[in-house]
């Protein structure tokens, strides 16, 4: 389990306000002793001590508490395997992101954006070698640029053209330069869809991540639809409201994605409307196929339902969701403490949300760990999206509803015993299991990183 590191942020503090261990102690009301063995990370810090300590040191209590952003360790663990000859000291990076946050946050920072930047550039080749749109105009704008060529090239050698001929050529060479202007402005425009350079985000659905994010998840606006009966017209008329007054989104994709999940929040919402959900959902401790056999809906609807409550508005443990299709694109997700997605690439294939695809319809609930010893509740099945036809594979989308195990007491009555845990990592590239045979990429940590220091991305 990582360490405390709430005692070297009270020495950092206390150095940068000058005072002495015996003051700090005094005015905080502990002795000396013990302040000592708090800063040297042999005691733990909570409570009314840590609020004592915080206010003689005039900081706020969460800049000495633990919650380390895990993200950003992470990050800087592969911005030092990124550049190996630098020779960082790996084994210090906690140390660094609790004794010094700025500047991890800084470091962190530089290194997601020469990450995307880097993913920018790979997906501009692919599109540069794939892209249908792309070769289209391309081959499009050749074309005009040989009509105004040939055209051009007969006004130029030939002397004794007709007038009414003449007025034709000059005709064809002002409709075939607008075409070549109008051709050129839709590849600046196309190309001009690119991250936004403030937040690092690269594609639609982080964009549709930081609106969720923006909005912390909820909809109170939709939550409601199914008190009162809402029209197709009056759902998309509250769905533009609430893009309206979002984030602005001008990608046509992400704009596309946002409406889905908001037309899917507006259908949950009806089938499971907010009062009754939260009250239904606290009788039942949470129980996902209770709760679907209640409102006669799908194990996929009541996990969303779950995942995009407000636990400060309805007292419901924060809960983690996954969404992916059978190529493993993520659909939709939320995260959870501890328990991030990665941004690039794939995750781990031993996450039950991809296992679930080999047995459709059939839900699986698995003790996971992830290293650093964290574990969770992993809750998964995969359901087809549409009805059975003859002659055609069903469209199956796999989700996993992901609750810390800390949460296991709320859920004691249903919950069967979850037997030993599963080891999963985030993401093969900084997932430190040395044995892993489901391992589809080298990681990128030195292999001198113990397993306790990697705490999730």
């Amino acid at each position: 389990m990582r360490k405390s590191l709430s005692g070297t942020r009270i020495r950092e503090q206390r150095r940068q306000a000058r005072l002495t261990q015996k003051s700090l102690a005094e005015q905080a009301g502990i002795s000396p002793s013990y302040l000592n063995l708090i800063e040297h990370n042999r005691r733990a810090v909570a409570g009314k001590v840590l609020l004592s300590i915080a206010r003689v040191l005039d900081v706020p209590v969460s800049s000495l508490a633990d919650g380390v952003d895990s993200a950003k360790i992470s990050d800087l663990y592969e911005a030092a395997a990124h550049h190996p000859t630098i020779g960082a000291e790996v084994a210090g990076v906690e140390e660094l992101a609790g004794r010094f946050p700025g500047w991890a946050q800084m470091i962190a920072a530089l290194y997601r954006q020469t990450r995307d930047q880097e993913a920018m550039i790979t997906a501009l080749s692919d599109r540069l070698t794939h892209d249908p749109f792309l070769a289209e105009s391309l081959h499009g704008m050749l074309s005009n640029i040989t009509a105004i060529r040939s055209t051009s090239n007969i006004l130029t050698n030939i002397d004794d053209i007709e007038p009414e001929k003449q007025a034709r050529f000059h005709t064809i060479i002002h409709e075939e330069s607008r075409r070549l202007t109008d051709s050129a402005q839709s590849l600046v425009q196309y190309f001009d869809k690119k991250a936004d350079p403030k937040t690092g985000i690269a594609t639609p659905q982080e964009e549709l991540d930081a609106f969720l994010e923006h909005h912390n998840y909820g909809f109170p606006q939709l939550d409601n639809l199914g008190e009162a009966p809402a029209s197709n017209v009056e759902i998309a008329y509250i769905v533009n409201r609430i893009m309206a007054e979002g984030v602005s989104v001008e990608n046509q994709e992400t704009s596309r994605l946002i409406t889905a999940f908001l037309q899917q929040y507006a259908r949950d919402a009806q089938a499971m409307p907010q009062s009754d959900f939260t009250k239904a959902a606290r009788r039942c401790q949470y129980n996902p196929s209770q709760l679907a056999h209640i409102f006669g809906t799908s194990l996929h609807a009541v996990f969303r339902r779950l995942a995009f409550q407000d636990p400060a508005q309805t007292a419901a443990p924060p809960m983690g969701l996954a969404i992916s299709n059978a190529a493993g694109r993520a659909l939709s997700r939320r995260p959870i403490a501890d328990f991030a997605f990665p941004r690039h690439g794939n995750a781990c294939p031993l996450w039950p949300l991809y296992q679930s695809f080999a047995t459709p319809h059939v839900p699986t609930l698995t003790l996971l760990e992830l290293p650093g010893q964290h574990k969770f509740i992993g809750l998964a099945i995969a359901e087809a999206q549409s009805s059975p036809r003859f002659g055609a594979p069903p469209e199956l989308n796999a989700a996993m509803l992901i609750l810390h195990h800390e949460q296991r007491a709320l859920l004691a009555k249903w919950l069967p015993d979850l037997g030993e845990a599963r080891p999963i990592g985030i993401t093969c590239r900084i997932c430190p299991r040395q044995s892993c045979t489901a391992r589809t990429e080298p990681q990128i940590l030195g292999e001198d990183i113990p397993v306790q220091t990697i705490s999730g991305q």
